[in-house]
Order: structure tokens, then C-alpha cells, then sequence
């Protein structure tokens, strides 16, 4: 009766552990979409405050006050969280890239050309998460950065 309870306690746990796992592209998604959520938050707040009036109380100005602080930490806290998850995905890639620089300039026997086309093949992830953080925040790109050296 317990190994039977055991093993459905196991694959129940692996089962939601392995629907929990989300990729990078995923969780910046959902940051994304939380990042909208708040700054609709923050429209509200601004509302909030405009529609205060010379009539209005010192409370109800704490108050707009305090929704517009409330919104714009959270949205901070949000922007960090997505800077984060980009710069994520492209440290993984250049990790993976220094490391496989690393075994080639172990291997004595290669010739720099064998290295250079081993070593182009694995510089293409790394040049579209440089690129997909670039495009993320908007930065211009120099002519000679669009495309990978010839070797």
C-alpha cells in the first residue's frame, strides 16, 4: 500500500515540476505583460491625481499620492525583473560560447581554419540573443555588428 502511494506522490511532484518550468522567452512574456498591467495602474493613479480640485481634502491627495507611488514601484520592480530575464538569456549563450572557445583552443591538433568554421557555427546563438537584446532597449546597431566576421 505505501509503495504504490509512494510512487504516485513521485510522479505527481515531477509531473507539476516539470510544468512549472518556464523558458526565458516565457517569463518575459508574462513580465511583459505584467509591465502593461501596471502601467495602466499608473495611468489610473495620474487620473487620480488630476481629478484632485482645489476642494478636494489633504486625504484625498495622500491617497492619489500614495496609488501613484504604489504603481510606480511596482513597475519599477517589474522593469528590473525583464531587464534581468534579457540579459539572462544572453550571458547564457556567451557562457556556452566561451566554453566551447575553450575546447577548441584545447584541441592541439586543429588548424586555426578547422577552429574558425567549428567556432562560427556556435557564434550564431550568441549573436541573435546580443541582437534580441539590442532590439529589446532599442539600441542602433553599427553596420559592421549585423553581421558576423567572415573567417
Amino acid at each position: 500500500m505505501r509503495r504504490p502511494l509512494l510512487a504516485l506522490t513521485c510522479a505527481l511532484a515531477l509531473a507539476s515540476a516539470g510544468c512549472q518550468k518556464q523558458t526565458i522567452a516565457q517569463r518575459e512574456q508574462k513580465t511583459e505583460s505584467q509591465i502593461c498591467s501596471q502601467l495602466a495602474s499608473v495611468g489610473k493613479a495620474l487620473e487620480q491625481v488630476a481629478a484632485l480640485k482645489p476642494t478636494s481634502t489633504v486625504g484625498e491627495a495622500t491617497a492619489a499620492d500614495k496609488a501613484l507611488a504604489t504603481a510606480l514601484n511596482s513597475l519599477a520592480g517589474s522593469k528590473q525583473q525583464l531587464e534581468k530575464l534579457r540579459l539572462q538569456n544572453f550571458s547564457t549563450q556567451l557562457s556556452a560560447f566561451k566554453a566551447e572557445v575553450a575546447k577548441v583552443a584545447g584541441n592541439k591538433k586543429q588548424t586555426l581554419e578547422q577552429a574558425a568554421v567549428e567556432l562560427k557555427a556556435k557564434a550564431l546563438p550568441v549573436i541573435a540573443a546580443r541582437r534580441q537584446l539590442s532590439a529589446a532597449v532599442k539600441c542602433v546597431e553599427p553596420a559592421a555588428a549585423m553581421t558576423p566576421a567572415k573567417p
